[in-house]
């Protein structure tokens, strides 16, 4: 008998099917079309089960920024967006950017995370200290962004790196000579960045692409150890909304319609989804801070999209599950027996209205404040224990660092 089953729809690459999923100890025992018998079952009859989901790229300062957020608040935000793991960003304050810091950070995330996570280390002429690390991934700043540092010689950082890098590819000369932060300083480093990758065969994910021509580089190349990134913030906003509302300042910044229309056109070709999901308090915005809060909204934006005909459902699992798995090496995450019983079950046709102060991040403000989206998050399980329902989180942290990072290079 299983400790728990699931039953109802679930989708399986990118079939819906009507079955039944055992779990026992943590893990998917069974994936059947009939009936399973369970100590516990969970029947599904409105929603639909998906994969866990992954969330590559999220800050969740805390250390000296906890009023911003704390790993805390953040991964109940990620459990509550229907996220099962994120990967947390390194510039913090502050940054991790030595052994000790890194280390503090790994006992942070163990007692505090509610979701599952891996852990970076910021690259910046530090080889000797990221080779103690052995982090999950590493992180490069071609260019400064939150925090200010950056890498001085990308080539050198990259080369060095003891597993697979991501890199913010904005251009540092170009930066400080047009603060206002143009296409060409995403170009430009976009172009330095796949040079590396050619040269190197390294594993890469390019962060938050937002340019038309940038997109344009990377799908160029063709290479299959560089993946790419593109925030919802750049799918579903533009210039004319920042020129509107000065808080969605955002690095890279939104684009023109240009831009916007090309990374539609190209939605099938872009490999991750990833929120960027960057905390500050309201006064912090309104001083000019950079960043937009993105967990809880991201993937009922995409739901919504589904629901407009914009995309369909397995576009989400494909871009913010199995992606992230093959790109990151991750061991132990799929809708398949033996991996970790992650599920996040959404429901389609249900409407709900946006509202920040709602929200588990400390970012109690939204670029959707107020919006109707249809299609929401219902239910979070991690490791088949129920962490999240109809909004309210379960438990205490239970989130455990997960495998992943073997460069293999």
């Amino acid at each position: 008998m299983y400790d728990l089953v699931l039953k109802g729809r679930f989708l399986k690459g990118r079939k819906l099917i009507e079955g039944s999923i055992g779990v026992l100890d943590g893990k998917i025992s069974r994936i059947s079309l009939g009936e399973l018998r369970g100590k516990e079952t969970i029947k599904i009859t409105q929603g639909i089960i998906l994969p866990g989901l992954i969330d590559v790229h999220v800050h969740l300062r805390d250390f000296n920024q906890k009023k911003k957020e704390t790993v805390k608040a953040g991964t109940m935000a990620a459990i509550h967006g229907g996220i099962t793991t994120v990967f947390d960003m390194p510039n913090t304050d502050p940054p991790i950017i030595d052994f000790k810091t890194f280390q503090k950070r790994m006992e942070l995330f163990r007692k505090k995370s509610y979701s599952d996570y891996a852990l970076s280390f910021l690259l910046r002429n530090n080889c000797t200290e990221a080779k103690r690390t052995n982090a999950d991934f590493y992180k490069i700043f071609m260019g400064a962004s939150t925090g200010g540092i950056f890498s001085e010689d990308f080539e050198r950082d990259y080369l060095c790196s003891p597993g697979p890098v991501s890199v913010h590819a904005e251009d540092a000369r170009i930066i400080q000579e047009r603060p206002e932060r143009p296409p060409e300083a995403e170009l430009t480093a976009i172009k330095r960045a796949l040079k590396a990758a050619e040269l190197f065969k390294k594993p890469l994910n390019i962060c938050h692409v937002s340019t038309a021509e940038g997109i344009e580089a990377i799908l160029s190349v063709n290479l299959p150890w560089v993946s790419f990134e593109v925030t919802p913030h750049h799918l579903f906003l533009g210039r004319k909304d920042y020129e509107r509302n000065p808080l969605l300042k955002v690095y890279p910044p939104l684009r023109d319609e240009k831009h916007r229309r090309v990374l539609w056109r190209n939605f099938s070709r872009i490999p991750i989804i990833a929120s960027d999901h960057a905390p500050h308090t309201l006064e912090d915005k309104e001083n000019g801070a950079a960043g937009i809060p993105g967990l809880e909204t991201e993937v009922a934006l995409l739901l919504d999209a589904v629901n407009r005909g914009m995309i369909e459902l397995p576009d989400i699992v494909e871009k913010m599950h199995e992606n992230p798995v093959k790109a990151f090496r991750i061991k132990g995450k799929g809708l398949d027996v033996g991996m970790d019983a992650d599920f996040t079950v959404v429901e389609l046709k249900k409407e709900w209205i946006v509202r920040p102060e709602e929200f588990y991040s400390r970012a109690k403000w939204s670029p959707w404040e107020g919006k109707k989206l249809r299609g929401k998050v219902v239910m979070t399980i991690l490791r088949g224990d129920v962490v999240m329902e109809e909004d309210e989180i379960f438990g205490k942290p239970q989130g455990v660092r997960i495998n992943a990072g073997e460069s293999g290079a």
